[in-house]
């Protein structure tokens, strides 16, 4: 989630019929059908959905105090070494000038471009997913850590930085937190690291960054691409399915049984790796918490669009929720 204020300055341009000038003006580096561009959806990035030639394209941007141009290099390299891979993939298309990212000053400040090709096909809700599905979606998820582990990205976060962010994010006062830090941290030191279980992960593997086409999954939205371990991805892929507690885990639920399936079909994922997914839960929740307390600090309600007082009363029943779990400590083995 970006700074609710950058959110703001950003959305208040854009009009009834969804069209934005910033968006036009980003668009304008790459070939594209003028008047074209139009908002998809907001989170951690802007998301614009335009034409050109007949075809859907994807374009992307983010403030550069949200993530720096370098990260973003990084995350489109380990794109394009997944899809050389064979992995299905919504692959960057550079721009006018050959660049496969746009840096550009704004009346708005500095944004980070990029735009990826659309991937055919349809997003897909938990609620409607056969056995069959669950058993690709765990298998799209293993062929891709295999992939991962030929592919060396420098660039890209770890999950001690992590976990640094949320100490220096979170204030002493969220004593919660920082307990929470100090025994995942301890924790995840203790994990065995091997090129088998350990790599560069998509850090959310959900349903609705899977584009389902003919019965087989593609894969957007790599931007929280981070090093840890393949076990981790599995934790956070299931969030549709378990929700966002650790204590909610249930090994035995069958969708979850499908999905694990698919994946040992492609690759090894022994009982002991699933033994920490609830650590691997929480260690995604710190992370989350950090990102909601930035997004929300400091707050100010003049002018701001109507819809905003709700996303900010539902970013902070989220972030108590976190606080209220990471209290109960892990479940017991």
């Amino acid at each position: 989630m970006m700074k609710l204020d950058i959110m703001q300055a950003v959305m208040a341009t854009v009009d009834s019929e969804w069209h934005c000038p910033l968006a036009d003006q980003l668009a304008g580096r790459w070939p594209h059908d003028p008047g074209q561009v139009w908002f998809w959806r907001v989170s951690a990035n802007f998301v614009f959905v335009y034409k050109h030639g007949g075809q859907d394209f994807i374009l992307r941007f983010n403030h550069a105090s949200e993530r720096t141009a370098a990260q973003i290099v990084a995350e489109l390299a380990y794109v394009n070494a997944l899809a050389e891979r064979g992995i299905r993939v919504a692959r960057p298309i550079p721009s006018l000038a050959g660049n496969l990212i746009e840096s550009v000053s704004t009346t708005l400040g500095e944004f980070h471009a990029v735009v990826f090709e659309k991937l055919p096909g349809e997003q897909l809700e938990v609620d409607a997913l056969s056995g069959e599905q669950f058993n690709r979606w765990g298998r799209a998820l293993a062929a891709l850590h295999e992939a991962a582990t030929q592919i060396e990205v420098t660039g890209r976060s770890t999950w001690q930085d992590q976990l640094a962010f949320v100490a220096a994010t979170v204030p002493a006062a969220e004593s919660v937190i920082h307990q929470a830090v100090d025994r995942t941290a301890t924790a995840l030191q203790k994990l065995p690291i091997t090129p088998q279980n350990y790599g560069l992960i998509h850090y959310d593997f959900e349903l609705d960054n899977l584009i389902w086409h003919n019965g087989q999954p593609g894969i957007i939205d790599f931007d929280d691409c981070t090093w840890s371990w393949f076990a981790a991805d599995i934790a956070l892929a299931l969030g549709d399915l378990i929700g966002e507690s650790a204590h909610a885990l249930d090994l035995q639920n069958e969708a979850f049984r499908q999905f694990l399936a698919g994946y040992r079909a492609i690759r090894a994922m022994n009982d002991a790796a699933l033994h920490h997914l609830p650590l691997f839960i929480q260690a995604a929740n710190l992370y989350t918490f950090a990102r909601l307390y930035r997004a929300l600090t400091p707050v100010n309600e003049a002018g701001e669009l109507p819809w905003m007082a709700g996303l900010r009363d539902k970013l902070a029943a989220k972030m108590a929720f976190i606080r209220d779990d990471l209290a109960r400590g892990l479940p017991e083995s």
